[in-house]
């Protein structure tokens, strides 16, 4: 392989790191210009800096000057803001931008604070996307142990942030440096170790680079075939890249080597349908560096061919537009078969002088390939020209050459394989770690698997045990609320079998004597029997009133309505609709309720729980008794008294008389009749209102019921 092409390839893997680290596709600069523009006015400081260093990453090939001036202001802005993360990217992006072969030395001294950066706020991905074009300054300036270094380093970091884009293209490197220091092996080893980061990162690009770079192995070690094979299969993956990103850096390197391989190997026709393809891609992209090589190469393959005027006039424009674009580098082997042309056309003085040319600038650039082909070809020349002398004096300068290459190799590879070898088992151990990492991890997931598998299901029973819970406690209340159903639905049927049945027959037989009586005209007996009558069908309205009542209040569809109702007023009213019964029987009903004392109740409400306690009252009172009505009132509570002189309650009897399923109903002190549902309203009432109800009895001395409501 030829010191061109060696440059090339080094050019080509400047711009797969550049292509690697950042993924910018290449679109043209003034539409890149104007996007960054608007995303420039609508950010804020810290913002902006990062967008100056997102258009200088994408336009710096095409544009280098701008590029510098963008990132050294997001530098200077940076600094000012004493934003060390901006710091540390603006250095990074200037470290990329003058990675070329001019700028080394600058490109070094960005990176280098960059890394400084990097390591002060502990930001591992950029360290190692840093550390990556560190090893690539060093791989370009020959220092491979430094750049396997590096690279390794990078990895490290690019695996612990799982960035496996750019260690696929650190180990794509470190196989590189095996490969030019003949350890191909190696090479092999760690190209595979790329293709799988690569692939970890769903980088597409990454398979066509990989294929590319054993095609190179293969082309090293004289094995034609596998080469080609494999760089037609990277030339038809950057075929379909090209397809998608416009990106037809990958197509031109797979022609340039496809081409190579094809002129070694004495395929000339295929040689020529490589390069043509080649020259046509650089000519659409109007790529002076890339048109004259592929004018270098047909001016080589016409020579082959000994089409010499032919191969004179490609030779010719590959050395004007080298010269052009400053690629020095390649111009020695153009001397050379410029001047093999001429010899081969009879001017000998002139091609001799051309190609003396291109071996003195070879012997300035320390190119030792290419003086051995030179040398070769002068050696040959002469000896066709019968002038062994200078055949010989070619020959031996040809061998001299071979043994400065050969032991200055030698030594250079003596002090580099140990290196290479500490680095490389360095790097064994690594991956022994990363494998044995990888084991430690797995089997904490599992415990960890195991440990939520089980929390899992202490959490699902648990679960299970509160649900069956939750729905005992619902079953439980619905039971009781049945059973309460059907101590009501007995209630009421009991009332209505017997205590209504009992007053409204009475009241019926009386009605029908009195109807006789009044025939007969005997006003004695109608005057004896139109009180009872009415009485009995007083009693049996309250009766029926309550019942109806409590059923709507059991039925949950009775509704408080609150007003403000003067307790004196109610009370008394309360009393004249039942002051009948009390005067029967002789009692004396006192009232000493302040008249300004109001209350915040439902009318009807209220003046059912007052009716029934008075009533209540006057029921188990004895005839010339004593009732006594007080309310006072206390922070937002009214509390009512009810106090009568009667026959009191047993302390027993007095902790069931509010309860619907209990039979307290006794007869009254003069044999009235009730039914103990008066004071089971009288509860559901006042726990309507949210207030409370009680009573206070010692028997035969006379009880006292309370009941708050709200002011």
């Amino acid at each position: 392989m030829n010191t061109t092409n060696l440059f090339s390839i080094k050019l080509l893997l400047l711009s797969m790191f550049i292509s690697v680290s950042t993924g910018y596709c290449q679109v043209k600069r003034e539409t890149k210009t104007e996007n960054f523009q608007i995303k420039f006015k609508n950010k804020k400081e810290k913002g902006k800096i990062s967008t100056q260093l997102e258009l200088a990453l994408s336009i710096y090939k095409d544009n280098n000057p701008e590029a510098l001036e963008l990132s050294k202001s997001a530098l200077k802005t940076s600094l000012k803001t004493k934003n060390k993360f901006q710091e540390m990217s603006s250095y990074y992006v200037l470290g990329k931008i003058t990675a070329d072969f001019d700028s080394l030395k600058t490109s070094e001294q960005y990176y280098n604070k960059a890394l400084q950066l990097s390591e002060e706020i502990g930001e591992h991905w950029y360290r190692g996307e840093i550390l990556y074009g560190i090893g690539l300054r060093y791989y370009y300036t020959g220092d491979y142990i430094n750049a396997i270094e590096n690279f390794t380093r990078a990895i490290q970091f690019c695996h612990f942030t799982e960035n496996f884009k750019t260690s696929g293209a650190a180990y794509s490197m470190l196989g590189t440096v095996f490969r030019i220091n003949g350890i191909y092996d190696r090479a092999i080893e760690y190209f595979i170790k790329s293709g799988l980061n690569y692939k970890k990162a769903n980088y597409s690009e990454g398979d066509a680079w990989v294929s590319y770079l054993m095609g190179r192995v293969y082309a090293d070690l004289k094995n034609p075939k596998k080469a080609l094979a494999y760089y037609q299969e990277s030339l038809k993956n950057y075929k379909e890249i090209a397809s998608i990103t416009g990106e037809i850096t990958g197509k031109v390197i797979c022609y340039e080597q496809i081409a190579l391989v094809n002129l070694e190997s004495g395929n000339l026709e295929v040689a020529f349908e490589n390069i043509n393809d080649l020259l046509k891609i650089q000519l659409e992209k109007n790529s002076k560096y890339g048109m004259s090589n592929a004018y270098s190469l047909l001016g080589r393959a016409n020579y082959l061919k000994g089409n010499y005027e032919e191969a004179e006039l490609y030779l010719d424009k590959s050395l004007k537009l080298k010269k052009e674009t400053k690629n020095f580098i390649g111009l020695p082997i153009i001397y050379e078969y410029l001047g093999l042309c001429l010899i081969e056309k009879g001017n000998l003085k002139e091609g001799f002088r051309q190609i003396n040319r291109g071996l003195e600038l070879a012997i300035l650039n320390n190119q030792k390939k290419i003086q051995l082909d030179i040398y070769a070809k002068l050696s040959e020349v002469y000896l066709n020209l019968n002038n062994l002398e200078k055949a010989v004096i070619n020959q031996k300068k040809l061998i001299e050459t071979q043994n400065d290459i050969f032991f200055g190799v030698a030594s250079i590879k003596m002090e580099q394989m140990q290196a290479f070898y500490e680095i490389d088992e360095k790097n064994q151990q690594l991956t022994e770690l990363e494998n044995q990492n990888k084991i430690n991890e797995i089997k904490i997931k599992q415990q960890r698997t195991y440990q939520l598998m089980m929390t899992f299901g202490v959490l699902i029973a648990i679960l299970i045990i509160i649900t069956i819970y939750v729905l005992y406690k619902k079953l439980s209340y619905k039971n009781n609320e049945l059973e309460a159903s059907n101590t009501t639905k007995n209630k009421l049927f009991s009332i209505i079998s017997h205590d209504l049945k009992g007053p409204i027959g009475t009241a019926n037989e009386l009605l029908g004597i009195l109807l006789e009586e009044t025939k007969n005209k005997n006003i004695e007996k109608v005057e004896k029997f139109v009180p009872i009558i009415h009485q009995s069908m007083s009693e049996t309205y309250i009766l029926l009133d309550n019942l109806l009542q409590w059923a709507r209040s059991q039925n949950k569809k009775i509704k408080i309505k609150y007003e403000v109702l003067n307790l004196n007023k109610i009370v008394n009213s309360t009393l004249n609709s039942i002051s009948n019964q009390a005067e029967r029987k002789n009692i004396d009903i006192s009232v000493n309720i302040d008249k300004n004392i109001n209350v915040n109740a439902d009318f009807t409400m209220l003046k059912a729980i007052l009716r029934n306690l008075i009533s209540n009252a006057i029921k188990f009172t004895n005839e010339d008794g004593e009732i006594s009505i007080k309310a006072v009132q206390k922070d937002n509570l009214t509390k009512v008294c009810v106090k009568d002189n009667g026959i009191g309650i047993s302390t027993e009897a007095a902790k069931k008389m509010f309860l619907v399923n209990t039979n307290l109903s006794k007869k009254g002190t003069t044999g009235e009749k009730g039914t103990g549902l008066g004071l089971v309203l009288c509860k559901d009432f006042v726990k309507l209102h949210k207030g409370k109800i009680w009573v206070e009895s010692i028997l035969n001395e006379g009880s006292s019921f309370y009941f708050t409501i709200p002011n």
